[in-house]
């Protein structure tokens, strides 16, 4: 699986259309590259990379308390 493909399992979770975070069937189309700025899409870009990249936890960590603080 490519860092998208993983995403979108991801984004296929209910939690993101009762949150309004998605529309219906949005998800499977869902590029790695979308502008918008949902900070719980971009904290798991950070994790989904950091996990491909060989990333220890505590840089991945570093960078999603990083993102959230601002």
């Amino acid at each position: 699986m490519n860092k998208e493909q993983i995403l979108r399992a991801f984004l296929e979770d209910e939690l993101f259309t009762e949150q309004g975070l998605l529309k219906e069937g949005e998800a499977e189309k869902f590029k790695w590259t979308d502008p918008r700025k949902i900070k719980l899409i971009e904290v798991l870009r950070l994790s989904i990379d950091g996990v491909m990249s060989s990333e220890t936890e505590g840089v991945s960590s570093m960078k999603i308390n990083k993102y959230l603080n601002g």
